[in-house]
């Protein structure tokens, strides 16, 4: 892993005509498993930089890993996109899955300020979300943590100061049916965005679980990334994205 963290590969060709998105894996997920969601951005002409993070920031429970990995993460995009722009290229959005979104979540306004649109593939309360998993709640149990102190250990992560957001425009694609980070759970995580000045939607995904949604979210990608860059008012809305689970399971498109 580089840095330890996180590793990071590029896909595409920077342009100055071309929007680079940096895209986040899921929790857990190597680049080679998502390819199927960056061929999609790769054919609708985006230049992506994806990053992929280990799985010590949770099976550790060491909570300080995750401040770590989040400053890593955010030091390496603030470098390439300094690169970028050097080169010519001004359009800079992102596309972030399960704990790639909460790392993006911590990388938007006053952190990195190029990042004017993008898409959180589910989201909500990253402690509680973990608890939810049953080996990674026992790690922790073990090591002597509870969820109280978990939450308070990762309060400046849940709750950060994005400083102003005026002409940003984020989507949070979720479901109701997601079991670790439910919809009803984002809403209280939209109103610093929206008091900051941003714009901000909440697109719904039909899904039987988190990895589903997740899954369901990275399938739609280009479509949602079309809709954060398109003109919106300023308003929280909610709709539905078709997604067909076959067999009560979900496997990764190719």
């Amino acid at each position: 892993m580089q840095g330890r963290f996180f590793q990071a590969e590029e896909f595409g060709t920077a342009a100055q005509n071309t929007a680079t998105i940096i895209f986040i894996c899921p929790y857990g997920t190597p680049t080679e498993k998502v390819r199927f969601a960056i061929r999609r951005f790769l054919r609708e002409g985006y230049h992506v930089l994806a990053y992929q993070t280990t799985a010590a920031v949770f099976t550790e429970a060491d909570p300080m890993i995750l401040p770590e990995l989040i400053s890593q993460v955010r030091e390496d995009i603030r470098s390439r996109i300094a690169k970028l722009i050097s080169e010519g290229v001004t359009d800079f959005g992102f596309f972030g899955s399960s704990l790639g979104s909460f790392i993006l979540y911590n990388c938007v306004g006053r952190e990195i300020p190029e990042l004017r649109w993008g898409v959180f593939n589910t989201g909500g309360n990253i402690a509680r979300g973990l608890w939810k998993m049953s080996e990674l709640r026992q790690v922790h149990v073990a090591r002597g943590w509870s969820l109280p102190r978990l939450e308070e250990a990762w309060a400046e992560l849940q709750w950060p100061d994005f400083g102003r957001l005026d002409g940003c425009r984020f989507v949070f694609a979720s479901s109701r049916r997601d079991d670790i980070a439910p919809m009803s759970d984002i809403s209280e995580y939209l109103e610093p965005m929206l008091r900051a000045g941003a714009d901000v939607s909440v697109r719904e995904v039909p899904a039987i679980g988190h990895r589903t949604t997740v899954i369901a979210g990275l399938w739609k990608g280009p479509q949602l990334v079309r809709m954060v860059r398109a003109v919106q008012p300023r308003l929280v809305r909610t709709c539905v994205l078709t997604y067909r689970c076959r067999g009560g399971t979900a496997t990764s498109p190719s």
